[in-house]
């Protein structure tokens, strides 16, 4: 490691595909001499939406040109005082903000992947420097823009190879010693979470409705007669995609919402282990779950019960860890970008050439 490169405390924030919230998590990185970083999570918490903002996020690109602006300028206001007012209560000198901000559209192969949240609103109101957008340089060079969370794996827990990320979409990544390769297979909690919903619950805890729901065949053929889940990797996911032909599926079919979470655990592991199987050069005999998906432990039996059979154990790390690792990630691209050093790989999303990833403003 360099000896321009210094410790620097970082927020993260990160809004996933779910829905649930904001991610903010304050982590201060070291570099040590090995060329390795070391990080220590000073404090994280998940800082929840109201519900209008949950129907302007999910309804946004259905809004006029006018309302779309006046919805992009409040939304980056709102999290810009989130940020400030968490650093403000708990009381920690930070040097820099990382905001991943929140997907609307992400259309990779057109060019486009939209994050909004501006960072130019977040440092002017926190007086923070601040970086964000860490996607589009990556696939302007032909690349997907995702997944992005293979760099926070390499550097931050060099101790395990292989990873899936239990999110509003499913990631893996696997790492070897020639190359990362890393993909999103599935919706995941996006699906599971609409499902809970009509049965009157945010999320079904413990994966408890899915437990006493009935496996459905016909909607688990259907979802496997998509076009995307037999594509080869380099591969992402839109999460308007998800909303306009992976759920309504479940209704087209007229399937019963705990069926349909019964079907969707199965079949997400199912869709796990396939892809494993697929695109891994070497079967990994460890994997580290990570996501809000990791709580549902329901889900959790169904992969466990799945990979197995191809003798892949699961880890699953602290709860810090499980919830808040795309937040620490978010940090250390900020990081990566104070210290100039890339944090994209090519090998993962398919560029010609890894990117010193972000948009920076002064705060």
């Amino acid at each position: 490691m360099e000896e321009r490169l210094t410790p620097l405390t970082v927020v993260g924030m990160m809004s996933g595909s779910s829905l649930d919230g904001m991610d903010i998590c304050i982590c201060k990185f070291t570099p040590l001499v090995d060329g390795t970083i070391t990080h220590e999570i000073i404090v994280a918490d998940t800082i929840e939406y109201e519900p209008e903002w949950i129907d302007h996020l999910s309804n946004a690109l259905n809004f006029s040109m006018s309302d779309y602006f006046s919805f992009e300028a409040d939304y980056s206001y709102c999290i810009s005082m989130m940020v400030k007012d968490f650093i403000q209560i708990f009381g920690v000198d930070v040097d820099l903000i990382a905001s991943h901000g929140h997907t609307l559209d992400h259309r990779p192969d057109e060019g486009i992947s939209v994050q909004i949240g501006d960072p130019g609103v977040i440092a002017a109101l926190t007086g923070v420097d601040t970086v964000a957008d860490f996607r589009i340089q990556d696939i302007t060079l032909g690349g997907q823009g995702a997944p992005i969370i293979p760099i926070a794996e390499k550097l931050l827990y060099p101790e395990f190879k292989s990873f899936i990320n239990l999110g509003g979409i499913a990631n893996i990544s696997i790492h070897t010693e020639d190359t990362i390769i890393a993909w999103d297979t599935i919706p995941c909690n996006q699906v599971l979470n609409d499902q809970a919903m009509i049965l009157g619950a945010e999320y079904d805890e413990n994966g408890e409705w899915a437990k006493k729901g009935q496996y459905n065949e016909g909607l688990a053929e259907s979802w496997d007669a998509l076009e995307y889940l037999a594509h080869d990797i380099p591969k992402s996911l839109d999460n308007n995609w998800i909303r306009e032909e992976y759920l309504p599926i479940i209704s087209n079919l007229k399937v019963d919402p705990k069926d349909a979470l019964n079907t969707a655990c199965n079949h997400i592991a199912t869709q796990i282990k396939k892809d494993i199987q697929k695109f891994s050069i070497v079967l990994p005999e460890k994997i580290m779950i990570t996501g809000g998906g990791t709580h549902n432990t329901y889900l959790i039996s169904c992969i466990e019960k799945q990979l197995s059979t191809i003798g892949i154990q699961i880890f699953i790390p602290e709860k810090t860890v499980i919830d808040y690792k795309e937040a620490t990630m978010t940090a250390l691209m900020g990081y990566l970008f104070a210290m100039d050093i890339p944090s994209t790989i090519p090998s993962v999303t398919g560029a010609n050439r890894s990117t010193i990833a972000g948009k920076y403003c002064k705060g």
